[in-house]
């Protein structure tokens, strides 16, 4: 292929470009397959000369003289790129076998290159980078190359989002003008850009929605299918059970009818029988009235024999005769009688003789019948297995071709579900790839949160550095206000000189009052003026605290926010009842309940101070003081088990912290009466009246609560030097209540008995006074070593109940009226004390004591616990030393959980980390399951036709043991009939010798004489008796009577029989050509062939590549440009380079979609049977293939005619359009609904 104009071009196969020529002409070649001779003789290898040298600027001629070579940027593929002829025509285009390439004119005078027409572009490409504005497609997109290429199948576009649709266009109609980088207007260009952006973004979401809806249609019909590929699976499982049923019963039912038949059979045996019973029965009947008219006969010949005796007895005394014998020797009548009687005797033994000869010969007649009798039934026997077996072979015969026909029929079936299982192959493999999309869209996602993170790393540190600021300006503010200090305290300095300088003025003055009008006048201007400074320095500190009140407020504001936004990045096990949050707010509220103690404790003490000298005037003052120290000892109580509650919260196990804030929400219920104190501080609603009620549940729920949540756990222990602290400044409160309270009564009070037992109280409570303060100096110690028996609770409950009672003693008396003249009784002390101790008489449990000395035991008792106390405590000095400098930090239960939750989120990300390592390896696992899967579904099948063999080598295995057996029980079966019926003539033999014995005793027992008289007397009625029974026993009243059927009858069951016989033949034969017709009738059996292993490869191959590229478009997807590491001014530079990196990509990507698409294209050629013409370098489609994938006209293939009886569609013709597979799935559901089986 050369000519004189043009370079010499060695061409070897390769699906790529093409190079002009006539119709159905020419062949496909490659661009690196291309080796291109100059005029010299030399070569130019364009692979690696594209690599190698400058691009060079490609044109059409008639551009030829203005185009230069402008930039570098294009890669060799883009310098490739050309354009066809204009004067090609349409029809040249679409009668083409390809329409994939074009060559352009190059001129013979430069050096040779060739040029790639892409069937995407149709305008002139430059080197310069070209303008990134819309624009569409000149020629058809890749289904329309498709269509152009003349496939019978009907490819599926490679359809990218975001590309641009349309028609196509001649190329003139729409050119693509180039522009240099340097020429580019940033500011339009941006706008379009941006523009551009916002419809990509516009049509990428549209897609994205469509691409859901249709996977969610596509997810329903996967479900529609596998239910109805199921309840198809199930209905053929159920019609082949009702079809196995079926035949059974149709078995059964012929073998009724057989048992009917021979049920009529036996029926008419039973009816001869019978009819032979009911004659045997009469005959029987005569029999006996014969032998009971023999017995009568006999009766009266006994009697006669009997009577001939007695006669004969007196003649034969009397007479005596002679006779004489044959020998003519001389006989008595006795002898002569005796011969008589003995030849009568040999005539009866003669009878029997014959008699018994008669039976043998009958026996022997009977056992010959017999005989013959069993081998036509065995014949019959015989004849009967014959038939069952043939009619069992048949069966045989009829199920394996009901199992062809169900074959035949499910061959289609199952090449749709083969089809439908190949389409949802691909689906998954759409799925997969999906899913690959999706984790390629979560790994980008965490690499937007782990920006996301840096940023909030950056924020944090932001933050860290404002805050290091707050605390240099408050360290600032700080030195501003010490500063101020300073300069106050030098300005107190000089106003006390200055009124120590005015005090020796005053003095001055004063002696020289006459002359000080002047000085005087300057003192009192002076003053004003010292009034104005203070004034305007309370001013100005008023203003600054103000300010600094406000930036506190915005700084608490700032950290509750902080602190809501941190709490909504937690998850909802962090705020779940008895979670870390919980844990975290029962840390911080105890803290808090102290502050607030204290707060009301300070408060208190400002406002009720204690009272010097108790009179009748300052009683009121003293009774509001010794109220708000028994309010202070509650509120110390209070604090002692809140420091309890620190202390174990900071000391216990995270599990039993998680289990105490369980009960955070009903703590913090209890804050509610310490904030309604406060408010009634606040108002100014405090006075010796108020109740403590509130404050002692207080004290009681968190007392009962302590032992229950961490106590009981064994983790934590009770801090005895922060417990006896508390509980020596609860005592001394209660110490000041009873002292104020004494001196109250003392006051109001003249001497007596009373009065002296309370004076003698109040030196037991200043020695116990002095006591409890050295209790207090070991706060810092958490075990005192004091025992397992000293329980420091129980030494506030006396002290508490002593200055109640003494409290509403005094309250009693001082509302009591009193005056100098009627002072309150001493007796009215006992009194009153009496009734205050009432009161608590469910504690003490005593009404009859006395009060005064319970009182006093009481506080002696007091004092002598507290000293054993102090005592222990001194005695261990050395050891609470020790104990400081053996004690170790602990790190705190909320420090370890924080440590613990963290850990738990680091190994949360390496499981993370392993999963997705996990993922790439179930894939790897994946693709071997599928290999291994496809040998299993082989070698199932292998084993399945193995298993049916085996199978029916059991079932003849079976039929044949089956066979074995009922001959053996068969024969079983005669044997013992033939034993009975040996053992039945056996009994009747013996019962015959019995008999013929019985006649022969009874012959031997009759004497002679009676014999020849009844032989003499009875001749002619004996012979006559003798010739009816001979005869009677001739007739057949020896034995049973034989039936003998009709020949007629026998014939004609015969004729039944084969009749029967012949019509089941029959029907046979016709069942069988029927279900043979069927049978032939059928389509072929289609048995797909395996794909061989290099296109297997091919087709492989094409994948990965496939794959691969959908990733690069994916991952080359226009993304904003972040310019915050950039200046300003070269932000129109970035940009630019930015989007001819993303055209130069776009632009490979396209070239490499089309080449894959020819890849596949030509693989579809090679695959496709009858579809490709083979030639020397290349296979192209066939000319008819080419014709049957450009016409797009619908072929009518057949009409159906249905009856309706809707007026609108009557009598219309309704166009179906369907593709093959529909065509196929209506033509055989016509077919069964045609041909039931």
């Amino acid at each position: 292929m050369s000519s004189p104009s043009t370079p010499k071009i060695l061409v070897s196969p390769a699906p790529s470009s093409r190079i002009p020529c006539k119709e159905n002409h020419g062949m496909f070649v490659r661009q690196t397959q291309l080796t291109i001779l100059t005029e010299t003789g030399s070569r130019i290898d364009l692979v690696n000369s594209s690599a190698s040298t400058t691009p060079q600027q490609i044109t059409s001629p008639d551009d030829a003289p203005r185009s230069t070579p402008k930039s570098r940027l294009t890669s060799s593929r883009t310098s490739l790129s050309g354009k066809s002829r204009e004067s090609r025509s349409r029809e040249d285009m679409s009668s083409s076998t390809s329409s994939l390439a074009s060559s352009a004119d190059m001129s013979t005078k430069k050096a040779s290159s060739f040029v790639e027409k892409t069937p995407t572009t149709a305008s002139k490409v430059k080197t310069g980078i070209p303008r990134s504005t819309p624009r569409r497609t000149s020629k058809t997109s890749v289904p329309t190359t498709t269509k152009q290429t003349g496939f019978v199948e009907t490819l599926k576009p490679q359809f990218t989002p975001g590309q641009v649709v349309s028609t196509p266009t001649p190329p003139h109609a729409t050119p693509t003008p180039t522009r240099l980088l340097g020429s580019v207007d940033p500011g339009p260009e941006f706008e379009l850009l941006k523009e551009q952006l916002k419809d990509y973004q516009e049509k990428l979401e549209t897609m994205r929605i469509r691409y859901k809806e249709k996977s969610h249609e596509l997810e329903s019909l996967n479900l529609q299918l596998e239910q109805a590929s199921e309840f198809k699976s199930k209905i053929m499982e159920a019609q082949s059970s009702l079809k196995k049923e079926l035949e059974k019963v149709k078995r059964e039912k012929q073998e009724a009818l057989e048992a009917k038949e021979e049920m009529a059979d036996i029926a008419d045996t039973l009816e001869m029988a019978t009819l032979d019973k009911e004659m045997a029965e009469e005959k029987a009947e005569s029999l006996q009235k014969d032998l009971e008219q023999a017995q009568e006969r006999i009766e009266e010949l006994e009697m006669e024999i009997e009577i001939l005796k007695s006669e004969l007895s007196d003649k034969s005394e009397g007479i005596t005769t002679q006779v004489e014998g044959e020998d003519g020797q001389p006989m008595t009548f006795k002898m002569k009688q005796i011969l008589q009687q003995n030849d009568k005797l040999k005539d009866t033994l003669v009878r029997l003789r014959d008699l018994s000869a008669h039976e043998k010969h009958e026996k022997q007649k009977l056992l010959k019948e017999f005989e013959e009798k069993n081998a036509e039934f065995d014949q019959v026997i015989k004849a009967n297995d014959k038939l069952k077996t043939r009619i069992n072979e048949m069966e045989e015969q009829m199920e394996e071709l009901h199992g062809y026909v169900d074959a035949a029929l499910g061959a289609e079936e199952m090449a749709e579900t083969l089809g439908q299982q190949k389409l949802t192959l691909e689906d998954k493999i759409k799925e997969l790839e999906e899913a690959v999309m999706e984790l390629e869209e979560l790994q980008e996602v965490n690499d937007q949160l782990q920006e996301g993170f840096k940023e909030q790393e950056q924020d944090f540190r932001q933050e860290l550095d404002m805050k290091n600021l707050q605390v240099w300006e408050a360290q600032r503010k700080t030195e501003s206000v010490l500063e101020s200090l300073a300069d106050r305290e030098l300005i107190i300095v000089k106003f006390r000189e200055l009124v120590h300088k005015m005090q020796e003025e005053n003095q001055e003055l004063r002696s020289q009052l006459e002359l000080s009008s002047k000085s005087s006048s300057l003192s009192s201007s002076l003053l004003p003026e010292m009034l104005d400074f203070k004034k305007m320095f309370a001013e100005t500190k008023a203003h600054a605290r103000a300010i600094e009140l406000e930036l506190r407020h915005m700084e608490i504001q700032q950290a509750q926010r902080h602190v809501q936004y941190l709490i909504s990045f937690m998850p909802d096990s962090f705020l779940s009842r008895g979670g870390d949050c919980d844990a975290i707010m029962l840390v911080l509220l105890m803290p808090r309940l102290l502050a607030k103690c204290q707060v009301l404790i300070s408060q208190l003490r400002d406002k009720f101070t204690a009272v010097a000298t108790v009179d009748k005037t300052t009683a009121t003052s003293a009774k509001q003081f010794s109220a708000m120290s028994r309010f202070c000892t509650h509120i110390h109580l209070l604090q002692g088990i809140l420091h309890q509650f620190t202390h174990s919260l900071n000391t216990c196990k995270p599990a039993t912290l998680l289990k105490a804030g369980a009960s955070y929400p009903d703590m913090a219920q209890q804050e509610k009466a310490l904030d309604g104190y406060i408010e009634m501080l606040k108002r100014e609603r405090v006075d010796e009246n108020l109740s403590t009620d509130s404050l002692e549940k207080i004290v009681n729920y968190f007392n009962t609560v302590h032992p229950t949540l961490l106590l009981s756990s064994g983790d934590c222990t009770v801090h005895q030097g922060q417990l006896l602290a508390d509980l020596g400044k609860a005592l001394l409160c209660a110490i000041d209540s009873a002292q104020t309270d004494i001196n109250i009564i003392l006051a109001l009070l003249p001497e007596g008995e009373g009065v002296e037992t309370l004076k003698k109280i109040q030196p037991h409570l200043e020695s116990l006074r002095l006591q409890v303060r050295q209790v207090r100096r070991r706060a810092d110690i958490s075990d005192l070593l004091l025992g397992s028996n000293s329980d420091l609770t129980t030494i506030t409950k006396p002290m508490i109940m002593i200055s109640n009672i003494i409290a509403t003693t005094a309250g009693r008396l001082i509302v009591m009226p009193t005056d100098a003249d009627n002072p309150i009784p001493n007796s009215k002390l006992a009194e009153l004390l009496k009734l205050s101790f009432d009161k608590h008489y469910d504690i003490i449990g005593d009404r009859d004591k006395n009060v005064l000395s319970y009182i006093e035991g009481c506080v002696e008792s007091l004092v002598t616990n507290v000293g054993n106390i102090v005592k222990n405590l001194q005695d261990n000095e050395d050891k609470y030393l020790s104990i400081k400098n053996d004690k170790e930090g602990e790190e705190p239960p909320l420090v370890l959980r924080a440590r613990k939750v963290k850990e738990e989120l680091n190994q949360m990300a390496t499981v993370r980390r392993k999963l997705e390592s996990k993922e790439e390896d179930l894939r790897d696992m994946k693709l071997n399951l599928r290999a291994k899967q496809e040998e299993l579904a082989e070698m199932t099948l292998r084993k399945d036709i193995a298993e049916k063999k085996m199978k029916d080598h059991e079932l003849t295995i079976e039929t044949l043991k089956r066979k074995l057996e009922e001959a053996y029980i068969q024969s079983r079966r005669k044997e013992k009939e033939f034993e009975e019926t040996m053992d039945h003539l056996q009994k009747d033999i013996d019962s015959l010798e019995l008999e013929k014995g019985e006649l022969k005793d009874k012959l031997k027992s009759l004497p002679k004489k009676a014999a020849m008289e009844m032989m003499s007397s009875s001749t002619m009625s004996l012979s006559g008796d003798m010739s009816l029974s001979s005869i009677s026993e001739r007739g057949g009243g020896a034995g049973p009577v034989k039936v003998v059927e009709s020949a007629l009858l026998i014939n004609e069951v015969k004729h039944l029989k084969s009749l029967v016989i012949q019509e089941r033949k029959g029907r046979m034969s016709e069942q069988t050509k029927k279900y043979l017709n069927i049978l032939n009738n059928l389509a072929p059996i289609y048995v797909p062939k395996k794909v061989p292993d290099a296109d297997m490869k091919r087709i492989d191959e094409l994948q990965k590549k496939l794959k691969q590229l959908e990733k690069d478009y994916w991952d080359n997807l226009y993304t904003p440009t972040d310019l915050s590491a950039i200046k300003f001014e070269h932000w129109g530079t970035a940009i630019n380079t930015r989007i001819t990196k993303f055209e130069l990509k776009r632009n490979e990507i396209k070239e490499r979609t089309i080449a894959l698409h020819n890849e596949i294209v030509q693989e579809l050629i090679r695959q496709k049977k009858g579809g490709h013409v083979a030639s020397d370098l290349r296979l192209f489609p066939s000319p008819e293939m080419v014709k049957a994938a450009q016409n797009s006209e619908w072929v009518e293939m057949c009409e159906i005619t249905l009856p309706t009886t809707d007026p609108e569609i009557a009598g219309r013709t309704i166009p179906l359009k369907v593709d093959i597979p529909t065509f196929n799935q209506i033509r055989n559901k016509l077919y069964i609904m045609a041909n039931p089986i």
